[in-house]
C-alpha cells in the first residue's frame, strides 16, 4: 500500500461539491496531460512517475463517477485518508471490535499492484487475503464468545467460496460473489453497549432496566447494519474493478447483441414472409376473381 493515500478530489483538482459534469472534465483534462502516449519520448523516471499518476486518476474518476462509490467514499474519506479505523490500516485493540479487520484502506486502488497471479501485492494476492481475514475475525469472534463449532457460524458459507485468480472458473467466480453479497455478521458488537452488566444490574428500576437494555440493543443493531454495508461497499468497489467480471460482462454484452441482430433479422424475415404472402394471396385472389368473371361471363352467353 502507498505511505500516502490521496485524496480523489485533489488528484482531478476538483472541490468536493463538484457535479458530474465537470468530474468528468477533470477526469479528461488530467488523463491526457498523463496518458501515457504523452511521456513515450521522456526519461524513464518521468515515465514512471506519469504511469503511476495515471492509474491514480483513473481510480480517482472510477470512485467519483458511480454516484453509489462516490456516496460511500465522501462519507469515509478522512477514515481513508487517515488509512483505517486507527490511522494504521487496522482495528482498534482492547475489546471485541479487534475482529472486525477494517476493509476501509481497501478501497484505493493504491492497496494493490497489477493484476498478476503471481504477484505478492496483486489484485488477487490483496483480496484473497481481505476477504480471508473478515471471515477469521468472524471466525475468532464467534469463538471468543463462548461458542465451539465453527460450522454453526450463520456465515460459515463465506468460508466455501474462494476469490480465486485470473485462471479461476467463473462459476466459482460467480458464486464467490453471490455468496459475498449475503453477507451478515454473526458477532454479537457487545463492545458498543452504552451500558454494561453492573450498569443495568444496579438500575434503579425494572422500567430503568429495560430502557438500559433497549438502547444497548439498538447500538449492537446499528454497528453490526455498518459492519455489513461496510462489507457490501468492499464488494461492490473490488467487483467493479474486477477484470474476470468485465470479460464476462463483456462477452455477456456481445451474446446479448448478436441475440437482439438475431431477433431484428428474424422480424425482418417475419415481415418479409408476411409480406410476401399477403402478395401471393392477393395475385390468387386476382387469379379467382378473374376466373369467376370469365366463367360468369361464359354462363351469360351459353344462356343467351
Amino acid at each position: 500500500m502507498t505511505d500516502q493515500i490521496r485524496c480523489h478530489y485533489d488528484i482531478l483538482s476538483v472541490p468536493r461539491d463538484a457535479d458530474a459534469a465537470a468530474v468528468k472534465k477533470a477526469h479528461r483534462k488530467a488523463a491526457l496531460k498523463h496518458h501515457p502516449d504523452k511521456t513515450i519520448n521522456k526519461p524513464e523516471e518521468e515515465r514512471n512517475e506519469s504511469a503511476t499518476e495515471f492509474k491514480l486518476i483513473q481510480a480517482a474518476y472510477e470512485c467519483l463517477s458511480d454516484p453509489l462509490e462516490r456516496k460511500w467514499y465522501d462519507e469515509h474519506r478522512d477514515m481513508i485518508l487517515r488509512g483505517g479505523m486507527d490511522g494504521n490500516g487496522g482495528a482498534e485493540d482492547g475489546d471485541g471490535s479487534s475482529f472486525i479487520y477494517d476493509v476501509t484502506p481497501f478501497h484505493n486502488a493504491g492497496c494493490y499492484d497489477g493484476y498478476d497471479d503471481d504477484g505478492p501485492s496483486s489484485f488477487y494476492a490483496a483480496y484473497n487475503e481481505v476477504f480471508s481475514q473478515i471471515f477469521q475475525g468472524e471466525q475468532d469472534g464467534y469463538l471468543s464468545e463462548g461458542y465451539i463449532d465453527t460450522e454453526k457460524m450463520t456465515n460459515y458459507h463465506l468460508s466455501e467460496v474462494h476469490f480465486g485468480d485470473s485462471t479461476s472458473n467463473w462459476d466459482d467466480i460467480l458464486s464467490f460473489y453471490n455468496t459475498w453479497e449475503g453477507f451478515t455478521s454473526c458477532l454479537s458488537y457487545a463492545w458498543v453497549d452504552v451500558y454494561h452488566l453492573n450498569d443495568i444490574r444496579e438500575a434503579p428500576s425494572r422500567r430503568v432496566r429495560r430502557l438500559m437494555e433497549d438502547d444497548n440493543r439498538k447500538k449492537r443493531k446499528a454497528a453490526k447494519k455498518e459492519r455489513i454495508e461496510d462489507v457490501a461497499a468492499l464488494l461492490r468497489f473490488v467487483k467493479r474493478r474486477d477484470p474476470r467480471v468485465k470479460v464476462q460482462r463483456e462477452k455477456a454484452l456481445r451474446e446479448q447483441a448478436l441475440k437482439e441482430a438475431d431477433r431484428k433479422r428474424e422480424a425482418l424475415q417475419k415481415k418479409k414472409d408476411h409480406s410476401l404472402a399477403m402478395e401471393e394471396w392477393r395475385a390468387e385472389a386476382e387469379r379467382t376473381m378473374a376466373e369467376q368473371e370469365a366463367a360468369d361471363l361464359n354462363a351469360g352467353r351459353v344462356r343467351l
